[in-house]
């Protein structure tokens, strides 16, 4: 899917007065691509930074303090400088002829720019009087070596013009990851290192937790991580310090991967299922806590709270999420037997600025999972949090979009991008939509203007990627507004195709509303104040069409909602999309535990979002190929109608199959000569390679 088309929809005007979420602007930062994204920033004038590599020649530089790449081939740092309108202020190669990797950024509030990374360039664009102005050499467990990479800082100016730029650290197994200033200016880094730091005297620690240490089978490689804080003009370490916090290979990401530092100079730093913080000095732990997962985020309130996003109930002490909280419970679907596939359900957590107790917290995420990757705070302390989910699933208000992620037909599901809004308590959601369009696509990071604009952005999947940015305007939540458009049978907000009968969840619907898909309106069956059960148009063409609602003189929000071939949902006997489904055993009577299937018998199941269909002697014979599989099995076909089914909305979609029979499968492999089926297995419709919902099973005999 193309971007421009996207614009096409979320630029459109709303038909009506009240406020919604607004699209202002978007950008790709980087040129033609092959880029990577290292962070988001804003000033107080509401000016947007984004920071990244690039190897494309056609970066659209301005105002640059280096306005060509410096090899073909090779990536240099991009910096650009968006104004509240969008307007570059300024673009900027950076870069030696080596690679230079940005890993992190910071903006401090006048618009000064701070980077650090990884470059093997030995002619990085260092200036005069810093820290390291050559490439260093660095002794590790005794003897000189001279490491093919080496870390960075450099600082621009609100205009662009280099202040400092000096190499840091040349120790392998050495990577900067974080970067924050203070208001004196003086810049932490933090980072992963296997050794090799020059330390101050008076440092917390002097001797790095690190090196290989034995399973009993094989070395394993531990790596501590560090801060370095440097004077404002970069000329010296005011401290330098290993921090004692060891992970292996398997959590090293965690090790400096974000850094807050509170008025007085202390430092807050995540570790593996933990949080620190050290003294201004680096010479001393004031607090740690553990955390019940791996959250690698942190931003810092007003009055000293500290915020931090991850992924829930991963580490050593279970998450309780506060009484009110927005989510209480991990929606994360179970999955039956051979199903795939689930990931971490991502939260936020509120701790006090001592770290002595968890005030605050709450899971944010969807029946497929949910990774947080960013977090910042606006002035009046609501919490915004972005990162990556399953295209199928996200608890959302007002959204922009819905349903992108999907890539092309028989592989499956990528990724895409979101951004949440929820209160300062973590009680309320305020604002939440997916990102992207039918790439894969993260949100990897936030920042919010004085005024209250968002800007987000990150980088499309693939070898050539591009760095996207994205300024928004969000409003409260409105009376009458769309949240969410299902599928009827699987309650998942996934991509629409034609002849869908479909569920629109939201506020402020009454029985004179209408629902208009690509603005056109649609037959509703049934109204709510908080539901609209429709048909979808039988002919939807195209990547994306719109959903809205109108009520009287007032309209919703505009959703733009992802289209494709088929989006199969299953209906389940309970009504929730999940758990026993709605099948008819061989004889009629609905299956259930007490009355399973017998394998090698003939299911007959119920379904809607199947796509085109065409009718050969009576026969419902899709547009695109159907699979049904229990327990990863696959299962003969017999036939399929379309119809009206007592108790469901809309034309229903029955398939009949056999189910397989244990000697078949013996037969087929004799490894399976003592197989039987789960008690409850799980049930997919697969047409064109897009799967129905995980977690609907068939009672199958013991």
């Amino acid at each position: 899917m193309r971007k421009v088309l996207i614009l096409s929809f979320v630029l459109a005007p709303f038909c009506s007065s009240q406020q919604f979420p607004a699209f202002r602007w978007v950008k790709q930062a980087d040129g033609s691509g092959s880029a990577t994204f290292a962070g988001l920033g804003s000033d107080l004038q509401g000016n947007i930074y984004v920071v990244g590599s690039t190897k494309s020649s056609d970066l659209p530089v301005r105002a640059a303090a280096q306005d060509k790449i410096t090899s073909p081939g090779r990536a240099d740092v991009f910096v650009t400088k968006y104004d509240s309108s969008g307007n570059i202020v300024y673009s900027t190669y950076f870069g030696g002829a080596g690679d230079d990797i940005p890993t992190a950024m910071t903006v401090d509030p006048t618009g000064n720019v701070y980077v650090t990374g990884t470059t093997t360039s030995a002619d990085f664009p260092t200036t005069a009087g810093v820290y390291s102005p050559s490439k260093p050499s660095l002794p590790v467990d005794g003897p000189t070596v001279e490491s093919s990479a080496s870390s960075f800082v450099f600082k621009l100016t609100s205009v662009g013009k280099v202040a400092y730029a000096t190499y840091l650290l040349a120790a392998p197994g050495t990577t900067t990851r974080s970067i924050a200033v203070d208001k004196a200016g003086s810049a932490y880094v933090s980072g992963a290192t296997m050794g090799g730091l020059v330390t101050t005297p008076g440092a917390y620690r002097s001797i790095c937790v690190c090196g290989i240490q034995s399973n009993g089978f094989f070395g394993i490689p531990y790596s501590d991580s560090f801060i370095i804080r440097m004077d404002a003009a970069a000329s010296k370490a005011i401290f330098s310090t290993y921090l004692g916090i060891s992970a292996s290979l398997s959590s090293i990401d965690t090790l400096g991967s974000a850094i807050a530092i509170a008025p007085d100079g202390s430092a807050y730093v995540p570790g593996p299922y933990s949080v620190y913080r050290f003294d201004a000095t680096g010479s001393k732990l004031l607090a740690t806590k553990q955390l019940p997962g791996d959250l690698r985020s942190i931003a810092l309130a007003s009055d000293g709270s500290v915020y931090m996003a991850g992924t829930l109930n991963s580490g050593p002490i279970p998450f309780n999420p506060s009484a009110r909280a927005f989510q209480t419970i991990p929606y994360v679907t179970p999955l039956l037997p051979n199903q795939c596939c689930v990931g971490g359900q991502g939260g936020v957590i509120k701790l006090d600025d001592q770290l002595t107790s968890i005030q605050a917290g709450t899971y944010f995420g969807g029946v497929y999972g949910s990774i947080p990757a960013a977090i910042a705070l606006d002035p009046a302390g609501n919490v915004y949090i972005g990162g990556s989910t399953s295209p199928r699933s996200l608890p959302t208000l007002t959204p922009f979009f819905q349903g992108f992620g999907f890539v092309s037909p028989g592989h499956g599901l990528q990724s895409t991008g979101y951004l949440a809004k929820l209160n300062g308590d973590l009680s309320q959601l305020l604002f939440s939509s997916s990102f992207g369009d039918n790439e894969s696509f993260s949100v990897n990071g936030v920042a919010i203007s004085p005024n209250g604009n968002v800007a987000l952005g990150g980088r499309t999947g693939g070898a050539l990627g591009s760095v996207w940015i994205n300024s928004l305007t969000l409003a409260p939540p409105q009376p009458l507004r769309v949240d969410a458009v299902e599928n009827a049978a699987s309650h998942l907000s996934d991509a629409l195709t034609g002849g869908e009968t479909i569920l629109v969840r939201g506020l402020g619907f009454s029985t004179d509303s209408r629902l208009l898909i690509g603005g056109v309106a649609v037959t509703t069956l049934s109204i709510t104040p908080t539901s609209i059960v429709a048909v979808a148009p039988s002919e939807l063409s195209g990547d994306a069409t719109t959903v809205q609602v109108l009520s009287g003189s007032d309209a919703s929000n505009s959703v733009v909602v992802a289209i494709f071939t088929a989006s199969p949902g299953l209906f389940s006997a309970d009504g929730s999309g999940q758990g026993q489904g709605y099948i008819q055993n061989s004889d009629g009577s609905l299956n259930t535990p007490t009355n399973p299937a017998t394998p090698g018998d003939r299911i007959t199941i119920f379904a809607t979002g199947v796509g085109g269909v065409t009718f050969d002697q009576g026969y419902a014979v899709t547009h695109s190929p159907v699979s049904v599989l229990v327990n990863g099995f696959y299962c003969a076909g017999i036939g399929a109608f379309m119809g009206p089914v007592e108790g469901f909305p809309g034309d229903v979609y029955k398939l009949s199959v056999y189910l397989p029979s244990l000697a078949t499968l013996a037969a087929n492999n004799p490894d399976l000569a003592n197989f039987k089926f789960p008690a409850l297995s799980g049930l997919i419709l697969r047409i064109d390679g897009v799967p129905s919902q995980n977690g609907l099973a068939i009672s199958i005999a013991q």
